[in-house]
């Protein structure tokens, strides 16, 4: 009998389902630190990666005898000697400015570079994989008028790597704009493949959507820091692009062509504005008409029941 209850006060003993629980408690609470630990050293290592990223850009190509320093004036975000060369508006956004030349108002550059300061962002980029890019914009003084078809080839002329596709507004300026030049050095095929990996896109455009009309965009992927030479070739086309845009003048029968186009587009788009307020309006319509209807549907249905009330009344 003893042996019994001393082993019933065993099974009943509340100690071990205490301890379990206890655990699991700390388990729960040593992985959420353990996390926020991780957390705090990928943010300093993250910021310090892009920081550094950023600088290695700008020691290559906007310091002393850099390309920038030798096509620009004033260099940074400041007017004096030593005003900051980028200015960072985030932990993964650095911004770059120069003013001062030839055909152009100035250039901003932004560097958009992965989120390596956000551990849930860095998880993220290891299955959907990004780039770091960089985006130069520059308002121009005079640009002359391009409108949008695609451009073939000229005739008897190499042209760019197959995997490039060119928009243009007319034959000729696509013509003009990708000189022999810019072929053997970037968009030529040979050229492109060891040259041209890190290009996403150029444009060129007088009716820019944003609040300088007049704009040369381009966008480039960044190399690593220690490989930033890899993209000396696209950085060169930025200053090489103002000067062959400032000099550039449209032959007469490509800016009749030019205007026509534009004239055209923009009695068609007109005409598709029309169209959707008049499909606007008789939807309006339609509306009513239906509100209409069913209002006169419960007025009808409302007297119906009165006759029916009153001829009940009268028997």
């Amino acid at each position: 009998m003893e042996s019994t209850f001393h082993a019933d006060n065993q099974s009943t003993d509340p100690k071990p389902n205490t301890f379990l629980k206890k655990q699991q408690s700390y388990t729960v609470e040593i992985v959420c630190v353990s996390f926020l630990i991780m957390f705090i050293i990928n943010y300093f290592t993250g910021k310090r990666e892009n920081e550094n990223l950023a600088l290695s850009w700008a020691a290559k190509f906007a310091t002393k005898d850099s390309i920038f320093e030798k096509n620009y004036s004033l260099l940074g975000v400041g007017e004096g000697d030593d005003s900051p060369l980028l200015l960072k508006e985030g932990q993964n956004v650095f911004k770059f400015y120069a003013s001062g030349r030839r055909y152009c108002q100035g250039l901003l550059a932004t560097m958009e570079l992965k989120s390596r300061h956000d551990l849930i962002a860095r998880i993220y980029n290891m299955i959907v994989p990004c780039k770091d890019e960089i985006t130069f914009e520059k308002e121009v003084r005079d640009l002359q008028r391009f409108a949008v078809i695609v451009a073939q080839p000229p005739s008897g002329r190499r042209w760019v790597s197959e995997e490039l596709g060119v928009i243009s507004e007319s034959k000729e300026v696509a013509g003009d704009l990708i000189t022999e030049t810019v072929l053997e050095q970037v968009f030529g095929e040979k050229a492109f493949e060891k040259f041209g990996k890190g290009f996403i896109s150029m444009h060129f455009s007088d009716q820019h959507p944003r609040t300088h009309k007049k704009m040369l965009l381009f966008k480039f992927a960044l190399p690593d820091a220690n490989n930033m030479a890899d993209m000396t070739r696209l950085i060169a086309l930025v200053p090489y692009y103002i000067d062959v845009i400032g000099r550039y003048k449209l032959s007469s029968q490509a800016r009749s062509k030019t205007e026509a186009a534009r004239s055209k587009a923009a009695q068609e788009a007109y005409k598709e504005l029309q169209n959707a307020r008049q499909e606007a309006l008789q939807k309006k319509k339609a509306e009513r008409k239906k509100m209409q209807e069913e209002a006169e549907a419960k007025l009808s249905a409302e007297a119906v029941r009165k006759k029916e009330a009153k001829s009940v009344l009268v028997r």
